[in-house]
């Protein structure tokens, strides 16, 4: 008998209910970015893609032919031969109380804190490399300004789910 597993949601769409076979990690990206409005930077999208490949791949259910930009995956005869279900999102089935939500808000929050910490830590260590060697301006300056647009932006999600946990009167029912 064969039993049923589950697998991740996004990939049980892509590989099930879509029919991939036979892709590219951008491939599967960019099919990922066109169903799912959550994903928003398209570099967190191909990592989040990347990791599930590795995951199938690991588990025997794609191979992949090629090297890094022309590897294409492909499904096998033991993904076929299983069946699958898509996980639910716990998240999702949560979100009905309060106090999960907010359980959830803070979790997300420190995770953003910790990358925001991390990513101004890189900052300022470019900052000092530019002081230190003035002619790698050209390599340093890029590398420099995305680091800034990256703690910018992880900023803005803390910052927003700041304001949102200091809402009091929310307008979420009480489980």
């Amino acid at each position: 008998m064969n039993t049923i597993i589950k697998i991740n949601a996004h990939m049980f769409n892509l590989l099930i209910e879509n029919k991939m076979d036979d892709f590219s990690v951008i491939e599967l990206r960019d099919a990922l970015l066109s169903q799912d409005m959550s994903f928003t930077d398209k570099e967190e999208a191909r990592q989040y893609v990347y990791r599930q490949l590795l995951s199938f791949e690991k588990n025997g259910w794609l191979t992949s032919l090629g090297k890094r930009r022309d590897k294409r995956y492909s499904i096998t005869d033991k993904f076929r031969a299983q069946s699958f279900a898509p996980k639910s999102d716990e998240k999702l089935k949560t979100s009905n109380c309060v106090g999960n939500i907010i359980e959830i808000l803070v979790q997300e929050k420190k995770e953003y804190e910790a990358e925001l910490a991390i990513t101004l830590g890189e900052v300022e260590e470019y900052q000092s490399l530019l002081n230190r060697f003035p002619n790698d301006e050209e390599i340093l300056i890029p590398l420099f300004d995305t680091a800034k647009e990256r703690s910018a932006k992880l900023l803005g999600k803390v910052n927003a789910l700041t304001n949102r946990l200091e809402v009091k009167n929310s307008k979420v029912s009480l489980c």
